[in-house]
């Protein structure tokens, strides 16, 4: 045994193959490839090709199948013909079926190495619970009341029987199989085609149920909390979505449990405005994504398109703002529609800029300076007053005018980043109006809401229910904001008819006490939503038309932001306690109030949503055991004494797709676990038989929308079936295991084990019956030994190749012998040996005497019993125990066939 330096035929390789002459990494089996191509090519003892016809679908179809492949593999020898092609090429009998016409197009294709793929369920299976956005028509009894009070009621007729997907159901539950490198796009996409709700209207998240074991008596819902974690949309393929215990074994279905929350906020259609205005579509429009921008001093210019004195310009805004106006807080909005306010809001801001500290109004959006030099959106929360050192919550102080100053807080920023201003800083430009220079948020304000009760028995908090995701726009105030959030939380209302399916056990009594409670609420719900949309409305109207009293000096009127909020707090203080529930803000890392920075939600028209709540907040819908509203009914005392106590919460309805549910129950048994594919019987290794992968190498699979065959019956492109059988085996037989699986954005390396044996691989199972190495009674034909293995270490980024070979010489007539003679004779040892090392091995072209501890390895392994394999690690060389060659990194295996050709044998065992 000898040892050469591959440097010339690296440098060989290079000038063939210029991928090949740098330094980058290259991948094993394309490598294999090419050099069997090129030593074809090299060898190929036809000088001269000749021009082959293609065999004539007529004849093919009149012809019987043994002669045609007879034929293939003739005309394929008239211009190949080497050591390759006798040695190591094969035939494969290609079949594709038209789904239209039924003809088969029938192939026989040459191969010098089969790919073979991973019986992988090449899809993921979520199954996804869409939650659609309240509505009238999902909860009429809330929502149909709200804006309708003059107008005839139409009686929504809700049928029983109503299927997903379906705008009368607000749970609706579907299979959703897909592609294991698919990304969140693609999912979305697969939601909008069976439910109909548009892809960029989900906001898909993972789902996890949890058993708090709290509740009692007839409170069954709070025994059970699902906690919901948004999920990013460029949040890698779908098969990292799924948490489970090994995610090697891609034999298994996996399956998936996310909910799809349909974004709550749905947007007028476009409104009509100049178009010389100067106010952008994507300002009434929220449906772009786009980060905040922001703003520095030094980019102010003297055509601002938002100067205050720009008076032009300001005439553009209010037309702008007046069309608007004319929709917002109508009676669709908040049942039907969500206007975004935000021309409003900057309509207002210029409206209420003050000239004069007098003017200072609570609640004013501006643009302020930071102490970072830059500009961003924020409102007055605070009016103080330094001659008298108190803060007041009036907007008049006629004595101490020349020394009120204003605090603003800015948008999504905490408190501490306050600032401080006088009726300077607004005259020499550090605070402007609104969106004169920082840029609105696109995306709206949102956050999670939680559902939370008290437990009787330990008196303390704890969450329960279906938690969701709810959207506001950032210039909402507030109450407006309040209105939304109320009406989305009626759906925890609202599934009163499916109650009796739900809760078997209640009785008749217990139901109707119930149902009419929850009527009871519904009925306030929708009040106190009309009740804010009105004053909310009101206070803008209020404003802008302080503006054109303010030009009008006789008809003057004063605008009091302050006392309005205080009427519409008035008003709220009697109807808020009726509701069956409290809302509360509290920080999203803490929705038991824990932290103690729990405060109740502020229906307030100075304060808007975007300036309020952050990222960091959440909402608490804290469910009341026993409502006021009980006190409505005229019950005896017994009666009420005997009514138990309860919450009006009602659990989610899911009704499921049945379509989609019957592609589910083909991939899981009967129990819900995923139905496994079958292991060969003769795996002894643990892992996955060879044998499972040419089955799936062979099995017939339908070709999709990207891999159309042409089928020439019709003329046009078909998704035709498509199966391969081997036809004519090699003496030499390569593997390649697909162990690489990408996408157009995703790639994923499968490292399931896969069981090869080391000896009497039968490969008649995967031949086609009609070919003629099939004829044969016996099964030496097909008996394939393992010779060689190349593994791969290492992921898609980076890896490393280590090859084990099968090191035993054969007679001349292609057989094995008995002996095993390597003993290392010819390789030289370690130049080191660690102190308490027991590998063994040989270094290529070191010049150090053997280690006594090497010989006697090499001698042992020449005197076993068991055949000899080495593993080849660049240049370490080692003794491989036969046990250790099967491995889950074994990416190229190379098989002999036990009896050769004898043609082969007769040309081939003189070479030298």
């Amino acid at each position: 045994y000898g040892s050469r330096a591959p440097q010339k035929f690296r440098n060989f390789i290079g000038k063939c193959r210029p991928q090949y002459s740098g330094a980058d990494q290259q991948d094993a089996q394309e490598l294999l490839n090419d050099m069997i191509d090129m030593l074809h090519e090299d060898g190929n003892r036809v000088r001269k090709k000749p021009y082959v016809e293609a065999l004539e679908d007529k004849w093919v179809e009149r012809t019987n199948l043994p002669r045609v492949g007879h034929e293939a593999w003739r005309r394929f020898l008239r211009r190949n013909r080497s050591a390759i092609s006798d040695l190591a090429m094969g035939q494969v009998y290609n079949r594709v079926t038209c789904p239209v016409c039924n003809h088969s197009s029938k192939n026989f294709d040459p191969f010098n190495m089969l790919s073979l793929p991973f019986p992988t369920v090449a899809e993921v299976i979520f199954q996804c619970t869409v939650v659609r956005r309240a509505t009238a028509v999902n909860c009429p009894g809330t929502l149909l009341r709200v804006g309708r009070k003059h107008h005839p009621k139409q009686k929504q007729v809700i049928t029983g029987d109503s299927s997903p997907p379906s705008k009368q159901l607000v749970f609706e539950q579907y299979i959703i199989p897909m592609s294991r490198l698919a990304d969140m796009g693609d999912l979305k996409m697969k939601l909008q085609n069976v439910s109909g709700i548009p892809a960029n209207r989900f906001r898909v998240c993972k789902k996890e149920d949890i058993v708090t074991g709290c509740g009692e008596g007839d409170n069954i819902s709070t025994l059970s909390y699902t906690r919901v974690s948004a999920l990013p949309d460029k949040d890698g393929p779908c098969v990292k979505l799924i948490q489970q215990s090994s995610m090697d074994d891609i034999t298994s279905p996996m399956i998936a449990e996310i909910v799809a929350f349909e974004l709550t906020l749905n947007l007028r259609p476009s409104i009509q405005v100049p178009e010389d205005s100067a106010i952008s579509s994507s300002e009434v429009s929220n449906a772009e994504e786009a980060n905040v921008e922001e703003s520095t001093a030094d980019e102010m210019s003297d055509d601002s398109i938002d100067d205050v004195n720009g008076e032009e310009q300001h005439k553009l805004l209010e037309k702008t703002a007046r069309e608007i106006l004319k929709v917002y807080g109508d009676e669709e909005e908040c049942a039907v529609f969500d206007t975004n306010p935000t021309p409003l809001s900057k309509y207002v801001s210029r409206s209420l800029w003050p000239k004069t500290a007098k003017e200072f109004k609570l609640g004013l959006r501006v643009d302020a300076y930071d102490q970072r030099n830059h500009w961003f959106p924020g409102s007055v929360i605070e009016i103080i007053n330094e001659t008298a050192g108190d803060v007041t919550n009036g907007e008049k102080n006629d004595d101490a005018a020349p020394n009120i100053k204003v605090r603003v807080h800015f948008d999504n920023f905490s408190s501490k980043w306050d600032e401080v201003h006088s009726i300077d800083s607004f005259n020499n430009g550090r605070v402007c109006p609104l969106y004169s220079h920082a840029s609105p948020r696109s995306k709206p304000t949102e956050f999670v809401v939680h559902h939370r009760s008290i437990d009787r028995a330990s008196k303390k908090y704890h969450l329960f229910g279906q938690s969701f995701y709810l959207q506001c726009h950032n210039e909402w105030s507030t109450a407006r904001a309040g209105a939304h959030v109320l009406a989305q939380a009626s759906r925890f209302l609202e599934s009163s008819r499916f109650l009796s399916a739900e809760n078997g056990k209640s009785t008749a009594s217990n139901s109707k006490i119930a149902d009419r409670e929850r009527q009871e609420s519904q009925k306030v719900i929708a009040s106190i939503v009309e009740e804010l949309i009105k004053h909310d409305k009101n206070y803008i109207e209020s404003a802008i038309a302080s503006r054109e009293d303010g030009k009008n000096k006789e008809n003057q009127t004063t605008f009091d932001a302050a006392a309005m909020s205080a009427v519409l707090s008035h008003n709220l203080s009697k109807v808020l306690p009726l509701l069956p529930f409290d809302v509360r803000v509290t920080t999203a890392d803490s929705p038991l109030g824990t932290n103690k920075e729990e405060t109740p939600f502020p229906f307030s028209l100075v304060r808007t949503i975007g300036n309020y709540m952050n990222a960091r907040h959440s909402l608490v819908l804290h469910w009341r055991e026993r409502p006021e509203s009980v006190t409505n009914f005229k019950l005896s005392k017994k009666h009420v004494a005997d009514v138990p106590r309860q919450l009006l919460y009602v659990p989610p309805f899911v009704v499921a797709h049945k379509q989609s549910h019957d592609m589910l129950n083909k991939s899981v048994k009967s129990d819900g676990t995923p139905k496994i594919v079958k292991r060969h019987p003769s795996s002894a290794h643990g892992g996955m038989h060879i044998g499972v992968c040419l089955t799936e190498f062979c099995k017939e699979q339908q070709l999709d929308a990207t891999d159309c065959w042409r089928c020439p019956v019709c003329k046009v492109n078909r998704e035709g079936k498509q199966s391969m059988t081997l036809w004519n085996l090699p003496d030499l037989l390569t593997f390649h295991l697909k162990r690489f699986n990408a996408s157009s954005r995703w790639r994923e390396k499968i490292t399931t084990k896969v069981d090869f044996p080391l000896t009497g691989l039968n490969m008649r199972q995967w031949c086609d019956p009609e070919s003629p190495l099939c004829e044969e009674n016996d099964n030496e034909s097909f008996i394939y030994d393992l010779v060689g293995v190349v593994n791969h270490y290492g992921g898609m980024t980076g890896g490393h190749y280590v090859a084990t070979c099968k090191a035993t010489p054969c007679t001349s007539d292609g057989s094995e012998e008995i002996a095993y003679s390597f003993n290392g004779a010819g390789i030289n040892e370690l130049d080191t040996i660690e102190e308490g090392s027991t590998t063994s091995g040989w270094r290529l072209n070191r010049s150090k005497d053997k280690d006594i501890s090497s010989n006697a390895a090499a001698k042992a392994a020449s005197k076993s019993s068991e055949p000899l394999w080495l593993q080849f690690d660049d240049d370490l060389v080692e003794p491989l125990p036969p046990r250790n060659v099967v491995s889950e990194t074994a990416y190229v295996l190379f098989y002999r066939r036990r009896r050769m050709h004898p043609a082969n044998i007769a040309k081939y065992s003189s070479l030298d």
